[in-house]
């Protein structure tokens, strides 16, 4: 049995400014590498409009914590409207990407309940949800901080990249 509880919800970051696009992905690579996690690609999919190329691109990042739970932050990118200009910087020709993006961060933390006799059986789960609920936290809220803050460190990591990339390419 799994138990799956939301510890992050729904951090936004919009953009509409010059950037590159495989710098932005390398920056996301980066820090998964960085924090020692696994990326899972949910979906990616990649639309020609008439207003330029629309990309969706979802991922899950997960990372182990103990036996019993592991932590999962849900990246959603959407980029509207995504043209690739040429800007002369210092004499040089260099390709950008410009358009909108929206980055969608959630995290969770998914718990195993199994192997014993009495954390199988429905009325011994019932017991011990009562139990964290209502008395003392025994597992519940143990990694819900780490995963949290690993979420919103990623959270801070995009919004400085995105930063950078307003004022290097202008």
């Amino acid at each position: 049995m799994t138990e799956k509880k939301q510890v992050l919800y729904d951090l936004r970051i919009a953009y509409n400014s010059p950037f590159l696009i495989e710098d932005f992905y390398a920056e996301i690579d980066g820090w998964i590498k960085e924090k020692g996690f696994t990326k899972e690609h949910k979906k990616k999919m990649e639309s020609v409009t008439n207003n330029g190329k629309r990309i969706q691109w979802f991922i899950e990042i997960q990372g182990h914590l103990d036996d019993l739970h592991h932590g999962i932050i849900m990246l959603r990118v959407f980029m509207e409207n995504i043209k690739e200009i040429v800007i002369k910087k210092d004499g040089k020709k260099t390709r950008i990407n410009i358009g909108d993006v929206l980055v969608n961060i959630d995290a969770f933390v998914v718990s195993e309940i199994h192997g014993s006799f009495y954390q199988a059986k429905p009325i011994f789960y019932f017991i011990r949800a009562l139990i964290d609920k209502y008395i003392y936290n025994f597992w519940s809220f143990k990694w819900d901080g780490k995963v949290n803050s690993d979420g919103r460190d990623l959270y801070k990591r995009l919004q400085s990249f995105f930063n950078v990339q307003k004022y290097k390419y202008e």
